[in-house]
Formats: structure tokens, sequence, C-alpha cells
């Protein structure tokens, strides 16, 4: 019991932070919590070679709420355009299908593999991509918006993000306005949320080697613990975010993705 409550102590840290990190720079807690996961969960009796999957189903997991607070509130600010969502769904929906499929075949190893390439190329564009980079000027539509949408969802699936840091990007760089864009990138990690999260669980129900309290590859400890605070943390970030230049907030985010790279490199060699 005692281990327990001290578990969900830590965790809960863990979730005020990455809430803090998340309304600082606008991202999904994902980019935070996938490395801290790799270092703590092995603290807590997460065996090797299930350590990226417990870590990316409990991500998930907690993808599921903080979607659901902002793509109500991009909905409430009209920012959301639903004919424009739905293709976009059914996109992301395949995507995390193919990346949930693909996941019970992927070593901790190469997961890890697949999210420093993912932190370096998100760093790449926030660090030296110019603002008004563009692909196409219109966005995009029929089989090119599905096929870009199931893109975003298979690496949101396979690094256990909301797709958010990937989404909205592209959106952008095809011509959509930034508003639509982020809104859609909000609203993206329901799908990614829910598909993966039951996917996760039905994969790691009889899993060898995952912690108590799980439900598959979501830690139910973890989760409970981290969901209240990051929820607390995220708008508290926000407030931090309006006081600091944007120039900034870039250059520090832009440091922050190459560190955790760094990190997770570090530990892919290592082991």
């Amino acid at each position: 019991m005692h281990e327990i409550w001290f578990r969900a102590v830590v965790f809960a840290g863990l979730g005020l932070g990455a809430g803090l990190i998340s309304g600082l720079f606008g991202i999904g807690g994902g980019i935070v919590r996938i490395p801290v996961f790799m270092f703590l969960l092995p603290l807590f009796g997460v065996e090797h070679p299930v350590v990226m999957h417990v870590a990316i189903g409990t991500s998930v997991a907690l993808v599921i709420p903080t979607a659901i607070i902002a793509t109500r509130k991009q909905y409430r600010l009209g920012n959301l355009d639903w004919g424009f969502y739905r293709t976009w769904a059914i996109g992301i929906l395949l995507g995390v299908v193919i990346g949930m499929v693909l996941i019970p075949y992927l070593s901790t190893e190469v997961l890890k593999g697949i999210f420093a390439g993912f932190l370096i190329a998100v760093g790449c564009y926030m660090g030296f991509a110019k603002p008004e980079m563009v692909i196409a000027r219109q966005p995009p539509a029929g089989i090119l918006r599905v096929v870009l949408g199931t893109l975003v969802g298979a690496f949101a699936a396979l690094t256990g993000t909301g797709g958010g840091a990937i989404a909205g990007p592209t959106l952008k760089a095809f011509g959509v306005p930034l508003r639509k864009a982020i809104a859609t990138a909000s609203a993206t990690g329901l799908v990614v949320g829910a598909v993966a999260t039951i996917a996760m669980i039905i994969q790691g129900w009889s899993v060898p080697g995952r912690p108590s309290a799980t439900l598959g590859y979501v830690d139910l400890i973890v989760f409970c613990a981290m969901l209240p605070t990051t929820l607390i943390g995220a708008p508290l970030g926000v407030r931090m975010s309006n006081a600091l230049p944007q120039n900034v907030l870039r250059v520090i985010y832009t440091i922050l993705l190459f560190v955790i790279a760094a990190y997770v490199i570090s530990k892919l060699v290592t082991g």
C-alpha cells in the first residue's frame, strides 16, 4: 500500500509539471510524459520489454480528458470546422488503427527510436522553419486530407501523443488558417486518445511485466494521479506563456525538444 501511495504522489507531481509545460508551450503533454515514464516506470517494477508500451498506453489515455476540454473550448469559439474535421477524423482513425496494429510487433528500442525521431522532426520545424513556409495555399481536400490524417494518426499512436504537435504544423503548412489548424489539432486527440486507449487495453490484457492495477497497458494508478494535477497545471502554464514573448517561448521549446530527444537517444544506446 505504501508503494502505491508513493507512486501516486510521484506521478501527481509529474502531472502538474506536464500540465504546466503543456499550457506554457501550447502542446500535448505526451512529449513530456513519455520520456519521464521511460525513466520512472522501471523504478516501479515495469519490466524493460513493456516499458514503452505501458508509457504509450497510459499517455494516450491521458489525452482523452484534455482533448475533450480543448475541443469543447474550440467549438464554443467557433474555430472548429466540423465539415473539414469529419473527413480528417477518418484519416486519423485509419492511422491510429495502423499504429496500433504495428505496436505489438515493435520492441521498446524501436518505439524509443520512433519517439526520438519525432522529437527531432518537431524541434527542427519549430526552431528552423519559417513561419510563412507553406506547401499548399489551399487546405487539403478529399483523399489528400485522409492521407495526411492517416500519417498524423499513425505517428500519434506510435509516439503516445495526442497528435496535436504534428497535426497543427501539418495543417498550417497545407494552407489551413491558424485558428482552424489549432482547433482541428485539438480535436485530433479525441480520436487518437479513444481508439488508442481501447487498443492498448486489449493488447496488453495478459502481457507479463506490467505494474499492479493496470488495464492492459494503461497504468490506472498513474492515470488517476496525473489527471487532476495535469488539469490544474495547464491553465497555470497558459498564464505564464502570456507573460513571455513568443520568440522566447519558441527558442525554449525547441531546446526542450532537442534535450528530450538526446535523453531518449542516450537511453536507446545504453539500454
